[in-house]
């Protein structure tokens, strides 16, 4: 879940609300995109978690957290045992920003 109020304009803003109630792991997160970014097209392997927390002086739960709630917010998926950068989730959007204008009646600005 999304915590609502002002809208993101910025990365690290857009991390901060996908976890609202972690904030800490907000840089994280954004750090774990990177790197996960940069592995493609093959991914982290989903073993890495162990490197991971050891580079990056996190603990094991939180980077269940992290993880879950990337996969969670649709950013990250799970392929053949590794993350991956998800590469549905602008289109997850995009259909939300349909039904959410067809249920409201309101227009969006991305058309």
């Amino acid at each position: 879940m999304l915590k609502g109020g002002r809208v993101a304009i910025t990365l690290d803003e857009l991390f901060q609300r996908i976890f609202w109630r972690s904030p800490e792991l907000a840089n994280e997160a954004r750090e774990f995109c990177r790197m996960l970014l940069e592995s493609e097209p093959q991914g982290l392997p989903t073993s890495s978690w162990k490197n991971w927390t050891m580079r990056r002086n996190i603990s094991v739960g939180q980077f269940y957290n992290m993880a879950h709630g990337l996969i969670g917010a649709g950013m990250v998926e799970k392929r053949n045992r590794a993350y991956h950068i998800s590469s549905g989730f602008m289109r997850e959007l995009e259909q939300m920003l349909m039904l959410y204008s067809s249920f409201t009646g309101f227009e969006s600005r991305l058309k």
